[in-house]
């Protein structure tokens, strides 16, 4: 499977914290994909593509993508976690 999020530039996530959401979702999606690729990248606009992997494999891998990003006080480096 292959997983790649791609972050509008526009929003300034720091480099910091895209390695920050790789890795989480390695460690956390590698549990059930243990062949999962996983690139989080600057670009022109926000996407979320799954390639490599059966319409139920994908749905379940973006449902799990979406528990991070909202659990990203857990994962997020202290100086970029919102007061």
């Amino acid at each position: 499977m292959r997983l790649e999020i791609i972050i509008d530039r526009k929003h300034q996530i720091p480099t910091l914290t895209m390695e920050a959401l790789r890795q989480e979702l390695l460690k956390q999606l590698g549990e059930k994909f243990p062949d999962i690729h996983v690139r989080v990248a600057p670009g022109s606009a926000m996407a979320l593509t799954v390639s490599r992997a059966s319409k139920e494999d994908k749905e379940l891998a973006e449902a799990m993508v979406q528990e991070v990003w909202e659990n990203a006080e857990s994962w997020m480096p202290e100086e970029n976690v919102p007061s």
